[in-house]
């Protein structure tokens, strides 16, 4: 397996983990507060390594495939809509506000989180994968 492909899974675990650990803080505290600048920090520096190490590469492998830049298109623009929600999230909720507001954001935000990543390791890396395997043959 691509080297790439392993960091970028581990990340999405580390986010994952994050991300659900960030669904009993107490909004209205500093230490809550840290930890949702925290996660902010890791999504910026995954989101930055996809952008610069995954996506250009796969571009690439799919100079002459429509499908595959279709798929590609799809994520992109999905991921940018996800990824700016989630930062507002996080932003908001570093300056405090309601608890219920907060779960039920949370809620929303950690359902589509867990499908994004799953869709996108089943899709995105493995076309990733299976374009590398091809050129290195």
């Amino acid at each position: 397996m691509s080297t790439l492909i392993e960091e970028l899974r581990t990340e999405h675990l580390d986010l994952t983990l994050s991300f659900e650990h960030l669904k009993n803080i107490n909004v209205e505290s500093e230490e809550g507060h840290t930890e949702l600048r925290s996660v902010k920090s890791a999504l910026l520096a995954h989101l930055r390594k996809e952008n610069e190490e995954l996506y250009p590469r796969l571009r690439d492998i799919a100079f002459n495939n429509l499908s595959l830049q279709r798929t590609l298109d799809w994520f992109t623009r999905d991921i940018a809509k996800i990824s700016a929600v989630l930062i507002l999230f996080l932003d908001t909720y570093c300056q405090g506000g309601s608890h219920l507001t907060y779960r039920r954001d949370y809620n929303r935000l950690n359902t589509i989180l867990t499908a994004l990543i799953e869709q996108e390791e089943k899709i995105v890396y493995n076309e990733f994968l299976q374009g590398t395997d091809e050129n290195a043959a």
